[in-house]
């Protein structure tokens, strides 16, 4: 187990090769304003226990990427504070099964919560995660963009709950899965479970192979059908690129994504 207090931005890394299991506690003081880069790295399979506590007045951002080329598990649970503002991502494009369970709590008034997810399936991947306004004035938005490709799985269940006394809170979230072809296989399962009337809540989803309209019109502005296909995918994936202010980290990630897409080609 170990305690990582943040009061400034931070860059942690995690071998796998070290220990099949890890545990990290991270404290955020009070008025931090930062990101923290989570790199998973190794040859062995992983398991992860992440409990993050953000106290009030922050605001921080949390970027976890994959590149353990084996089996992860990543269990991640968020305490945010009064008037703290935290973004949390995921970037997972390796070729091994992946699982994230999330559990996000707004536990102060005025906590906002925005979540980004981005996956590359070749194999299995599921996330499940639920976000819970345990006070009122919360903001939670909750984004999942994952590409399935040939032979792929992906499933995403996610559940947002407002409880009774919540007022004023909002909460939203957003799930789409682009299937490559018809050997990738996609599901889905948006819930939200709303106790409390002075609220909004939504929620949305989308599953399929790129849009017939979409490649043809690129193909009218000269592009193949295989680079029309690429062009839509990595418009699904870059948005992670955005969540952390790190021109370096998204340069990066942009690369990682333009070959993995190209590796189906």
């Amino acid at each position: 187990m170990s305690l990582i207090t943040v009061d400034r931005s931070k860059k942690i890394t995690v071998n796998s090769n070290t220990g099949s299991a890890c545990h990290l506690d991270i404290e955020v003081r009070e008025r931090t304003s930062g990101k923290v880069v989570i790199t998973l790295v190794g040859e062995k399979e992983l398991k992860i226990d992440l409990n993050v506590k953000v106290a009030s007045d922050s605001n921080i951002s949390f970027l976890t990427i994959n590149h353990v080329d084996n089996d992860v598990e990543l269990n991640e649970k968020f305490d945010i504070n009064s008037d703290s503002s935290v973004a949390v991502a995921h970037a997972d494009f390796t070729e091994y099964r992946s699982l994230y369970k999330a559990d996000y709590q707004l536990s102060g008034q005025g906590a906002q919560l925005a979540v980004q997810t981005a996956s590359l399936s070749r194999s299995r991947k599921v996330f499940n995660q639920d976000t819970f306004h345990q006070a009122g004035n919360t903001t939670a938005h909750v984004n999942n963009y994952g590409v399935v490709m040939s032979n792929g799985y992906t499933d995403m269940v996610v559940r947002n709950t407002i409880v009774q006394g919540a007022h004023h809170s909002s909460t939203h979230q957003a799930s789409r899965l682009l299937t490559y072809d018809k050997t990738s296989i996609g599901k889905i399962l948006p819930v939200l479970y709303i106790y409390d009337n002075e609220v909004e809540a939504s929620h949305a989803a989308s599953l399929g192979q790129p849009d017939e309209d979409q490649i043809y019109y690129l193909e009218t502005r000269g592009l193949t059908q295989k680079e029309a296909i690429s062009l839509i995918v990595k418009g699904y994936l870059m948005p992670v690129t955005r969540i952390v202010s790190d021109r370096e980290i998204a340069s990066a990630l942009e690369q990682e994504i333009e070959t993995k897409v190209q590796q189906n080609d």
